[in-house]
């Protein structure tokens, strides 16, 4: 695994056994529409020391979120940084287990309004297990909101998704003194509470992944551990979640790390698969009825992954993630376009001398364009499309 800071969704990943996770001095507003569309450009954010952004989040082209986590030395720390339209700013965060060998880590954020964004990730203090961690923008500054544990085991959040202010859906995994099972927890606009949620086998499931179209619809996935690994969606129909099948093929790992629904029967997700001695691209889609494979690009030889989607439309959505040309080389970002049809490769800049990865993708509304975000070597990275 490529050394890098932590995340919730890295942890988790790590744990199901995946191998993971020119600048442009100044731009104006995405959302300004000033510039030709011209392919991913980098944009420059700032960094901490050894640091990865994990997701993105924004609400104009002058509003935008990104968290992750950073490398303080003897402790990670969480890390957020804020898009205001004139460039990326790191603004102060909670560490609620800050100390010498703890972890504060971010993986998921959502964001409702300049005055309403919620961070998702975990805390380990050195004589506790991962602890779930949610943080809340009030237009002031973050601050830490009470979020439940299952048991004194691991507990983890690491994607999330929003239909409205008031309801909130938050995903990854909880311990017991067992394996590893999924964990949802929703917000209802006054907590946050556990929502019982199935497991497949009596093995490790995971979920990585959350997409949500109204109260009574929502996806969210990940993988289960029977048969080498096998990806693994459950279904939101207002009242109770449930597995749904999903396709696999071969006995290879098989992650879904991440799931967009830009309507109530149309989803599509995103992974990667093993087969034979190469890692590649997985993309599934649904449309109403069932779970069905799409082809995707795998363009390096050793390695591929689809770690984030973002879907304002059935006929329009980015994945984005990172490939390896042998084992031993750099890993380089990695993005696809799906156009309703297909899924088709695209450039993405790799500014970095050692390992580059994209683990998240968001939309900017209201055709404002796209962030992504991850790691260029030690730093953070981030890229934005028209």
């Amino acid at each position: 695994m490529p050394s890098r800071p932590v995340s919730g969704r890295v942890i988790a990943a790590a744990a199901a056994g995946l191998l993971l996770p020119v600048l442009v001095t100044g731009w104006p507003a995405p959302a300004s529409g000033t510039r030709a569309c011209t392919g991913w450009t980098v944009i420059p954010s700032p960094s901490r020391g050894s640091a990865t952004l994990s997701a993105v989040a924004a609400t104009s082209g002058r509003d935008a979120w990104a968290v992750g986590s950073y490398d303080a030395g003897s402790a990670h720390l969480t890390l957020i940084e804020h898009w205001t339209g004139a460039g990326w700013k790191i603004v102060r965060s909670p560490d609620p287990a800050r100390g010498s060998f703890t972890t504060d880590a971010l993986g998921g954020v959502v964001a409702i309004s300049r005055t309403d964004a919620w961070a998702f990730g975990f805390y380990e203090k050195t004589t506790t297990s991962f602890r779930t961690l949610i943080e809340h923008w009030n237009g002031v500054r973050w601050s830490v909101v009470a979020s439940p544990n299952s048991g004194l085991g691991e507990n983890t959040l690491g994607a999330a998704a929003a239909v409205t202010a008031s309801d909130i859906w938050a995903v990854g995994y909880r311990q017991g003194t067992g394996a590893r099972r999924t964990l949802v927890e929703r917000w209802n606009g006054a907590r946050w509470r556990i929502v019982p949620s199935p497991d497949v086998g009596s093995g490790d499931n995971f979920l990585f992944g959350v997409a949500a179209t109204s109260a009574g619809r929502a996806w969210a996935v990940g993988s289960d551990s029977v048969s080498f690994g096998r990806t693994l969606a459950l279904r939101w129909n207002g009242s109770a979640w449930s597995v749904v099948p999903t396709a696999n093929r071969g006995q290879g790992d098989r992650f879904l790390q991440a799931v967009a629904a830009p309507s109530a029967r149309y989803a599509l997700a995103v992974g990667s698969d093993l087969r034979g001695s190469q890692t590649q691209t997985l993309a599934e889609r649904w449309r109403g009825s069932a779970w069905s494979l799409v082809p995707s690009p795998s363009p390096g030889a050793d390695y591929n992954s689809l770690q984030g989607i973002t879907a304002p439309a059935s006929s329009d959505a980015w994945a984005v993630g990172a490939r390896r040309s042998a084992l031993g080389q750099p890993f380089r970002t990695l993005a696809e376009h799906w156009n309703g049809t297909s899924w088709k490769l695209a450039p993405t800049p790799s500014p970095g001398s050692g390992d580059d990865w994209l683990f998240g993708i968001g939309t900017v509304p209201r055709g404002g364009g796209f962030w992504a975000v991850g790691t260029a070597g030690a730093g953070t990275l981030t890229e934005f499309h028209c």
